[in-house]
């Protein structure tokens, strides 16, 4: 559980208590493939769309929600040095060209 800044449509930002939501994907009580999968996901996302593109947002709130910190921190860190041991990734990497940052408003 965790906070969430919603942009309203008059301009504030509005905080709300945040939780993810249950994934049929993973019933189970291991929460391991769920948070890597939600990281794996998110990082898809930002080299298809860019790293300004709000949608991948969901991804992001769902893992640092799930996904305990030192994790976190270890595999941006692996991202970093070219490491990252996820082959489902590297497809992904070499599908698809990394699309420029998105402008933010």
């Amino acid at each position: 559980m965790g906070f969430r800044d919603v942009e309203m449509p008059d301009g504030t930002v509005k905080r709300f208590v945040w939780t993810p939501k249950y994934d049929p994907r993973y019933p189970a009580f291991n929460k391991g493939p769920k948070c890597t999968q939600y990281f794996i996901d998110f990082q898809k996302c930002i080299w298809k769309k860019g790293e300004g593109y709000k949608p991948c947002d969901w991804f992001r709130h769902h893992y640092e929600h799930v996904c305990p910190q030192p994790w976190i921190e270890k595999w941006s860190d692996q991202l970093d040095r070219g490491v990252f041991p996820s082959k489902q990734l590297l497809k992904w990497q070499n599908k698809y060209p990394k699309a420029p940052a998105v402008e933010e408003e």
